[in-house]
């Protein structure tokens, strides 16, 4: 593959994945009022152990600044339906800060995990399917 097929390749992978991420962006929003980055916080934090990480930590796995970060987590505490997350900081050092998951956050994730699921079956081929697979092996 030459250079030019390369970066072309990679120019439409990208443009696949954000059309993808923005369709599962939208389809979020519908159904339960939260977006990807609101996801991809509560995903984390449900495989970590304790349902618990460091606020820090989050950073670079949610993909945003430390204080837009804090502001995603103050609007998840504050969820129409009741907290999905909580801050709990440290007796000792009050400027590190975990945020957990509630079991309220744990139901959310679980059910926002199978509208994804089945919004992505519904919508790729079963070539995409497998090219996406490929691609992560």
């Amino acid at each position: 593959m030459n250079n030019n097929e390369l970066f072309n390749a990679w120019l439409n992978l990208t443009k696949y994945h954000d059309r993808l991420l923005k369709a599962m962006d939208y389809k979020l929003q519908e159904q339960f009022q939260l977006g990807i980055k609101e996801f991809y916080l509560m995903y984390y934090l449900a495989q970590s152990e304790q349902n618990k990480m460091k606020l820090s930590d989050l950073v670079p796995k949610v993909s945003l600044s430390h204080s837009a970060l804090s502001r995603l987590v103050t609007r998840l505490e504050k969820y129409r339906g009741g907290a999905l997350v909580e801050r709990q900081t440290y007796v000792n050092d009050k400027r590190s800060i975990d945020v957990f998951l509630m079991k309220k956050g744990e139901h959310c994730i679980h059910e926002m995990e199978m509208v994804i699921n089945d919004h992505l079956q519904s919508r790729l081929s079963e070539k995409d399917i497998q090219n996406i697979k490929r691609l992560v092996e």
